[in-house]
């Protein structure tokens, strides 16, 4: 095992654990808000609407009144580490990835700075089945959702690890080699509620105008959770005839785990502490058996209202026969949080480890399998362990302002929108989607649309499929053109089978 795989096995020892299961996004998509740029504030209805905009349970846009659907899922990833630009430039033209060209690379994916961080997280929500039925006045829906995200960020120095390995000359200095990872998962239950609160027959241009009201509180109940934080800096000095190879590194990490995983963990601190020759791998055997029961539950709610009108009567060009309904709607999603509570803990450890081998060495390949081997039980391996009240996530909240214009089998729409916090792919940065819909032969919905802002760079997408008012059945994608700002991304989705009757 050469030095860079004995790294990366160490350094899973404390993070690879993490990776099998992950965490969320505020925004919820399908299949019809991927195809159309990311938004749907004042379009998505049935009980989709649960996590968009309660209020959209009462938009007539099918003429059946009860939707059932079964299976809707997405996925989207993406942020600053997932650079393509970049990554085409220097990884698939067939360059060798050594001296400038390994530098100009880390400089362009990270800029000058050893420090620089990027990040890169990943959601899948699942929606195993939901219901909503709308009445004159009123609406309701029980809608059901499973979420999995992961949020890792990674420094420039680490790379610089990874690419130039233990290279003295790189590491003269002390260079920052952190990164941290937080994940989660859960499922939820929501009860979405909307109702008429307003109606006016005639308002200046408008006519018919409707004002809806939502809401949908949701009970959470955690699957997985653990959050990981590694900061230390890493210096070499090259040896001599006189001394050896010196590797200096000075490290503070920590890991928050629940149930069985920090369980393990526990009790190896415990046999360490009484024995130094105690070997992780004969305590630490995560498996994934205590997968949702971990004592983890939260609420959240999300609220919206939309404001309905036929302005047929407008002067506007395009399909000017066709009736026009704009809509305008506002919503604030996910408020609310979830808390990991089975035995949780927190291990960690600081301090300084400097290596310089024996002289007495068979070989340089020895001097690499013995650093490994004080590596894993001096440092990676000598860590403190406490009980703590638990691990607990906020839900990444978002605030949503959208609209809409439906003109025939053309439909139009506009959102914006910004993140309460930064977690999972949720950011504070603004966005900006744009989309269209257009139903060929009235159930066949081609769909376009573009991102602007958020966690990525510009991103297109597109989407296709079959939309009868009795029946769904459509898929949406996304993926970002250029992304050397600030970093790609990529979305699916598909509607699973919906019914309305």
């Amino acid at each position: 095992m050469n030095t860079l795989q004995k790294l990366a096995v160490l350094v899973l020892l404390i993070t690879g654990l993490l990776s099998v299961h992950a965490s969320a996004q505020s925004r919820h998509f399908n299949a019809q808000s991927i195809g159309m740029g990311g938004g749907g504030t004042a379009y998505i209805d049935g009980f989709n609407a649960n996590f968009v905009n309660p209020a959209n349970l009462m938009l007539d846009t099918h003429k059946g009144r009860t939707q059932i659907g079964i299976a809707n899922t997405g996925f989207k990833a993406g942020g600053t580490l997932a650079n393509l630009s970049v990554y085409n430039d220097y990884l698939t033209t067939g360059l060798l990835i050594d001296d400038e060209t390994r530098e100009n690379m880390l400089n362009d994916w990270f800029g000058e700075s050893s420090a620089n961080t990027r990040q890169m997280a990943g959601t899948v929500n699942v929606s195993p089945i939901g219901v909503s039925h709308r009445r004159s006045k009123q609406a309701f829906s029980i809608a059901t959702r499973f979420r999995f995200t992961e949020d890792l960020t990674v420094n420039k120095g680490l790379a610089e690890l990874m690419t130039y390995g233990l290279d003295a000359d790189k590491f003269s200095v002390p260079t920052p080699v952190d990164f941290s990872s937080s994940t989660v998962a859960f499922a939820e239950i929501s009860f979405g509620y909307a109702r008429k609160v307003l109606e006016i027959p005639n308002l200046l241009f408008a006519r018919d105008v409707k004002l809806f009201a939502g809401v949908a509180p949701k009970y959470l109940y955690g699957v997985y959770a653990a959050d990981a934080d590694f900061q230390s800096t890493l210096q070499m000095t090259r040896g001599g005839q006189a001394s050896p190879f010196t590797v200096n590194h000075n490290f503070s990490y920590s890991l928050n785990t629940v149930g069985q995983l920090s369980q393990q963990l526990q009790a190896f601190e415990a046999a360490y502490y009484l024995d130094s020759d105690a070997n992780i791998e004969d305590y630490v055997d995560y498996e994934g058996d205590d997968v949702g029961d971990l004592d983890a539950s939260g609420f959240g709610v999300d609220l919206g209202a939309t404001l309905e009108m036929d302005v047929s009567y407008l002067p506007i060009p395009l399909f000017i026969n066709k009736d026009k309904i704009l809509r305008v709607s506002m919503s604030i999603t996910d408020l609310g949080s979830i808390s990991y509570k089975k035995t949780p803990s927190r291990i960690f450890a600081e301090g300084e480890f400097t290596y310089q081998g024996a002289q007495n060495e068979d070989s340089f390949n020895d001097y690499f399998d013995n650093l490994g081997d004080s590596l894993k039980t001096d440092v990676y391996g000598n860590f403190n362990a406490e009980e703590t009240d638990g691990i607990t996530h906020t839900l990444p909240g978002m605030y949503n302002f959208g609209a809409s214009l439906e003109m025939g089998k053309l439909l139009v729409g506009l959102d914006y929108g910004f993140g309460f916090n930064n977690e999972g792919i949720n950011s504070r940065r603004s966005v900006l989607n744009l989309g269209a819909q257009y139903r060929l032969f009235g159930f066949v919905p081609i769909r376009a649309g573009t991102t602007i802002g958020g966690y990525s760079s510009v991103a297109y997408s597109a989407g296709i499929g079959l939309d009868f008012d009795f029946l769904e059945f459509t898929v949406g994608a996304s993926t970002v053109a250029n992304s050397r700002n600030s970093g790609s991304s990529a979305a699916a989705a598909w509607s699973g089978l919906v019914v309305r009757f």
